[in-house]
């Protein structure tokens, strides 16, 4: 069988979207610093690093790691075979020092770096990761844990030749390997695979092979890791090949909004995620830094729609929500410089976007005549109306996002002067856990992790983000994931995004993901492109 082999570099058409959480890679490239110290001198070794984040995290699952909360911190807890290095566009060795395909996309070979151990002393060789890979695309279910939906192409794994482990997948997948760099395929140790949920949930109990190690928790509070001073396996082109700079990690807890600029600038905590707009220049003035991480490999924050109640079942219903809204307008009204206007249903950087701008302009009187067409009348109070409906929708979201209730605040005004009445549910999460399953509400505001194409995201019937079924998209997945030749993969890369923003307007994009950070003067840290600190780089000035 002929093998492709990618010791440092695959096909860009893997990199399309995809996550990477790394926890050692030295590139910032995808993020912009504004104001305070600059991160080009001399790294200092030593002290404690503080790191806020919004809500305190529950259940560590690893598997499950798809919410900033999480991934943020098993970032520098877990690494993965393979790492996606933003500045070559490229898939580089990891754990694995060497990966290869055949031309299929169906069998996978990985070749298991030497050497490398577990923060328990255990091996993370081949056996290690054959049982990592079984979990992922398997699941657990002793412990009722659920395949990885991102390895849902996985058969079976099997130790070969030297600490070599071959994958064989159920059916072509061009986007498997882009899943191996995801912090929800983080390696953890065999002895912590054979724990219950409870035990695989408790950060106290999760052994990895990453730059921290758990040292303390206070629940509801923070969490503490010291730095593992023999770790020398970074991603291949990473700068700093061995341990951090930093002696110890605390993660704490900031869920007041108000509190994050002052925080920083004060130097209660060094680096915290989550800054409200108008409080950017505040902590820039005071010295401080703000730094837009830049989510190159997750969708653009957008409103998805969900068709089951009926209402939004006509596109030209859908497609007159689309051109309802003035994006330009939520830009200077509610969000910052560190923010840009959607394109695409996947942000500007990411590789395969395709500009589909024009589909999304401004035009109120577009989205009126669409609305006449689709039979709904403007009533007396200037809702429209079908059939004695008032056309009237809501948006659900999570409160993750800062900028996202008053972003759908202005797009409530921009969709009433067309005569739709929005009821605003973002940022309520009590609300939120009921709208996740219930087709009923109309919009799900969200922003996703992707791994190659969009099928992982929105084919499942039970998706989250639409809710929906939808039989010609579906089959523009699968042809996507089965594509075999960079060429051919990006082109259905573009045909997807065309599809869920131009063509059914299923997604409305609103703009690119970024999450914002703010730092005190003396704090020195770099993200990946999936928006998480790198802290085993991180690194304090001196007083």
């Amino acid at each position: 069988m002929r093998l492709k082999t990618f010791a440092f570099k695959t096909s860009a058409a893997l990199a399309v979207l995809g996550l990477s959480l790394t926890a050692c890679s030295s590139n910032s490239s995808a993020t912009k610093a504004v104001g305070g110290t600059s991160d080009s001198s001399t790294p200092v070794s030593g002290g404690t690093f503080t790191y806020a984040e919004v809500t305190p995290i529950k259940n560590w699952q690893t598997q499950a790691a798809r919410f900033y909360e999480k991934a943020n911190v098993l970032n520098s807890v877990l690494d993965r075979l393979t790492y996606y290095d933003t500045e070559k566009g490229e898939i580089v060795g990891w754990i694995a020092s060497k990966f290869e395909s055949n031309d299929a996309k169906t069998e996978y070979t990985f070749t298991i770096r030497d050497g490398v151990t577990f923060s328990n002393g255990t091996p993370l060789d081949a056996a290690a990761v054959k049982a990592n890979l079984d979990a992922l695309g398997l699941g657990i279910e002793s412990a009722q844990i659920q395949p990885n939906v991102d390895f849902s192409a996985y058969k079976s794994s099997e130790v070969v030749g030297k600490n070599q482990v071959r994958v064989t997948l159920k059916r072509s997948d061009a986007n498997f390997l882009r899943a191996t760099t995801s912090v929800a395929a983080g390696l953890v140790s065999p002895e912590t695979l054979k724990l219950d949920n409870a035990g695989q949930s408790a950060i106290s109990k999760i052994v990895g092979s990453g730059p921290f190690v758990f040292k303390s928790e206070k629940a509801d509070e923070e969490v503490v890791f010291a730095k593992r001073a023999d770790y020398k396996w970074a991603p291949a082109t990473a700068k700093n090949q061995g341990a951090a700079y930093i002696d110890e990690l605390v993660i704490k807890y900031l869920p007041e909004v108000a509190h994050r600029a002052g925080a920083a600038q004060s130097g209660q905590v060094d680096l915290v995620r989550g800054l409200q707009p108008i409080d950017e220049q505040t902590l820039k003035a005071g010295g401080g830094t703000v730094y837009a991480a830049s989510g190159v490999d997750l969708t653009a924050n957008m409103a998805a729609a969900r068709i089951g109640s009926g209402k939004l079942a006509d596109e030209k219903v859908r497609h007159a929500l689309q051109s309802g809204i003035d994006r330009q307008a939520i830009k200077d009204t509610v969000l910052s410089d560190s923010y840009e206007i959607a394109g695409s249903i996947v942000n500007h950087k990411a590789e395969g976007y395709v500009d589909l701008s024009a589909d999304l302009a401004y035009d109120p009187e577009k989205s009126k005549k669409l609305l006449d067409e689709a039979g709904w009348k403007v009533g007396a109070d200037g809702i429209r109306e079908k059939d004695g409906e008032k056309l009237e929708v809501t948006v659900s979201s999570s409160n993750n996002s800062v900028v996202i209730k008053p972003a759908f605040e202005l797009i409530e005004q921009q969709w009433r002067a067309i005569g739709v009445k929005l009821v605003n549910r973002a940022g309520d999460n009590t609300f939120l856990t009921n709208a996740l399953v219930d087709s009923k509400i109309e919009f799900f505001g969200t922003r996703q992790f992707a791994y190659g194409g969009l099928g992982p995201v929105f084919g499942p019937a039970n998706n989250t983000q639409t809710l929906n079924a939808d039989e010609e998209l579906n089959s523009l997945f699968v042809k996507e994931q089965a594509a075999t030749t960079e060429e051919e993969h990006l082109k259905l890369v573009g045909d997807e995004q065309r599809a869920l923003v131009s063509e059914k307007a299923l997604t409305l994009p609103l703009w690119d993901e970024v999450q914002v950070y703010g730092a005190n003067e003396k704090a020195h840290v770099e993200f990946t492109s999936g928006t998480a600190p790198i802290f085993q780089s991180a690194w304090k000035s001196k007083d």
